[in-house]
């Protein structure tokens, strides 16, 4: 760089990824050309940090280690399960990382979250776990593609949906406690009672179901027709905290 030029500042970024969007911590942005006129003027580099979902989601779990929630989830056991190879926080926390990442089907998790070795170890897996997985099943039929983390979607999803409606309920409820706890909701609130569907297989012991029309285009024909079915499931009340946006109680009907 020639003495007298001066870097023109990058701008920060204007679309944050979908665990910043939720987490809502956006302490810092690349500015190459800033760091460039700091080390052009002589200061010194005290230390670096790498702005990844990992490092931030570190300190995300520091901050439910610190308010009590993370002894809650520890306390987690998926009923009737004898045996289990992977403790139940870590199917937990594997699922509390899809939702922040905004995954929408668990068949994409082996790529945006399984073989992504930092957040891996974050949820308690190592490094050789990530890359051979926790067990040999499937390995004689595999070919070509090979595995992504130490398990799959489906045992991810076959052992969260263990867990019965009174646990989950439970863990909200405790949730919301340390929150409370922590003193972000003190005070009187202005709330807003939300409604949305959560819906299940047909097979799902206990869930309701309503019928709903749709139009289907009918092979044959330039006219789409209209028809009937049913969407299975429960409607989920959620009471919100509008300043906030942190929920303060749930009910499933």
């Amino acid at each position: 760089m020639s003495k007298g030029t001066k870097p023109e500042r990058s701008e920060a970024p204007t679309e944050p990824t979908a665990v910043m969007q939720r987490l809502n911590w956006q302490l810092a942005w690349r500015d190459d050309g800033r760091v460039a006129q700091a080390l052009y003027a002589g200061e010194e580099i005290e230390e670096m940090h790498e702005l990844s979902e990992a490092g931030l989601l570190d300190e995300f779990l520091v901050f439910l280690q610190e308010i009590g929630m993370m002894a809650a989830l520890e306390q987690m056991q998926l009923p009737g399960v004898q045996r289990v190879l992977v403790p139940t926080i870590q199917f937990v926390l594997l699922y509390l990382l899809k939702v922040l990442f905004g995954g929408q089907s668990m068949n994409e998790l082996p790529r945006v979250l399984f073989s992504n070795v930092a957040l891996m170890q974050l949820v308690g897996f190592n490094a050789r776990q990530v890359e051979v997985g926790l067990t040999r099943r499937g390995d004689a039929g595999r070919k070509t593609k090979q595995k992504q983390g130490p398990l799959t979607p489906q045992c991810l999803a076959d052992n969260i949906s263990k867990l019965s409606p009174e646990q989950m309920e439970s863990l909200f409820n405790q949730m919301v406690k340390c929150v409370v706890g922590l003193g972000l909701l003190d005070g009187q609130r202005t709330a807003a009672l939300d409604g949305s569907k959560l819906a299940t297989p047909e097979t799902y012991e206990g869930c309701g179901k309503v019928k709903q029309t749709r139009s289907v285009k009918v092979k044959g024909q330039k006219e789409r027709a209209t028809e009937e079915y049913y969407v299975y499931g429960w409607k989920v009340l959620v009471l919100i905290d509008v300043h906030t946006r942190l929920p303060l109680a749930s009910d499933p009907s």
